[in-house]
């Protein structure tokens, strides 16, 4: 019976494989259906994925990793259709942040809405701007590209709001605790912002100071919020 139920995906998935010269799968677009595996199976995949777009396009431009590792980003993580945009990722990568930032409070709505408010200001500034790959994108596929590169300001409000201050705890002075949080977590928002614009420049082909800019206007105040609050 599940046989008759699953979409059959095979077939297309191999002829957009070879138009597209073995793009397809990278995209997302699986070979099968998903009705008959479990959600664990389902998930794992999805977050196999995204792990794999993360060494594509974030890993290797950290601050002091090897920049010099380049892939076929814009085919990759911002196809040019809406249809091949990968919004799982960013929409993750959101939800992590709201709930690190907000730590339980009444704050979460109000920081994933703004988290995707980024995105969106992002992808049009893309789109406007057109950038040399993000021209040729949807608005989604440039919020898709986008939303990895805020895997570093997940990171950054983790260690921010609750590593950093179990690490100062055993420090006998309130002040001195409070100095290393501070130093810290100063350290970790440079570290991080220029993390993702890095990686942000790569994914959008952004070159000049008008598509650059807003850019790193955006990361560095989502990787800026842990500091203050």
């Amino acid at each position: 019976m599940s046989d008759l139920i699953e979409p059959d995906y095979e077939a297309a998935a191999d002829s957009r494989d070879l138009e597209t010269g073995g793009i397809a799968v990278g995209l997302g677009q699986d070979t099968r259906g998903t009705l008959d595996e479990s959600i664990a199976a389902t998930l794992k995949r999805d977050v196999t994925q995204i792990n794999s777009r993360l060494k594509q396009v974030v890993y290797p431009h950290f601050p002091f990793g090897n920049a010099a590792v380049q892939t076929e980003t814009g085919e990759t993580l911002s196809g040019s259709t809406s249809d091949s945009a990968d919004l799982w990722a960013p929409l993750c990568f959101s939800i992590l942040y709201a709930l690190a930032l907000s730590r339980g409070k009444s704050l979460f709505s109000s920081i994933f809405v703004l988290a995707w408010a980024a995105l969106l200001a992002m992808g049009i500034h893309l789109k406007v701007s057109k950038g040399r790959v993000a021209a040729q994108n949807s608005l989604f596929a440039n919020i898709s590209g986008c939303g990895y590169c805020i895997f570093p300001q997940v990171l950054c409000v983790v260690l921010s709001i609750y590593l950093y201050p179990v690490v100062a705890r055993p420090l006998p002075i309130s002040g001195a605790r409070s100095f290393v949080v501070t130093f810290l977590r100063l350290v970790t928002f440079a570290l991080c912002s220029v993390w993702s614009c890095k990686a942000a420049f790569v994914v959008t082909g952004a070159q000049d100071a008008v598509e650059r800019y807003p850019l790193i206007l955006i990361l560095a105040g989502l990787a800026w919020l842990p500091v203050v609050l």
